[in-house]
């Protein structure tokens, strides 16, 4: 990674949401002269029915594979703000915030399970944003986004001062 005095941390997961975060990052690591460092964040807790992964290393392999296709992709052939790389075992919303500690920023992205996933299980966005020892920006995913966007202008022409009200905050 080139030396810059300060850092944009991305998670990097491969999702749709991710990759748009990853981009969001790199954008925005330029326009502050920052480096990004992308961090991917993976775990096995042994061999379960119905997965394909039968070792650690092999777990761990798949998330550098998945992390260089992502960064591929979505950096690519663009000016890159230079790129330090983590891969890291253990809980995503942990690992996200100790690879911040010098950071200015976090990016991540939104998988949009919704609010019942969420109180179920989590949200590693919830976690890093109660966490982080910097600003959090959360991208959302694309068509749940698309989907929210459509919802709010059927109900903005719908309701009945819409036309010419005041606005309220």
């Amino acid at each position: 990674m080139d030396t810059h005095d300060c850092v944009v941390v991305c998670g990097v997961d491969g999702s749709a949401a991710g990759e748009r975060a990853v981009e969001w990052a790199v954008d925005e690591a330029l326009r502050r002269g920052c480096g990004l460092r992308a961090v991917t964040v993976w775990s096995w807790n042994g061999p379960d029915y119905g997965t394909t992964l039968n070792s650690a290393e092999e777990a761990r392999n798949r998330a550098v594979d998945l992390q260089n296709r992502v960064l591929e992709k979505m950096v690519g052939e663009r000016r890159e703000p230079g790129v330090e790389r983590l891969v890291m075992e253990g809980r995503p919303s942990e690992q996200i915030c100790d690879a911040a500690l010098d950071a200015e920023l976090i990016v991540l992205g939104s998988h949009g399970h919704g609010a019942f996933h969420d109180a179920l299980v989590g949200s590693t966005s919830l976690h890093v944003i109660r966490n982080a020892p910097c600003p959090v920006v959360v991208v959302p995913d694309p068509p749940r986004a698309e989907r929210r966007h459509r919802a709010a202008m059927a109900r903005h022409h719908r309701s009945p001062g819409s036309q010419g009200g005041v606005p309220m905050f």
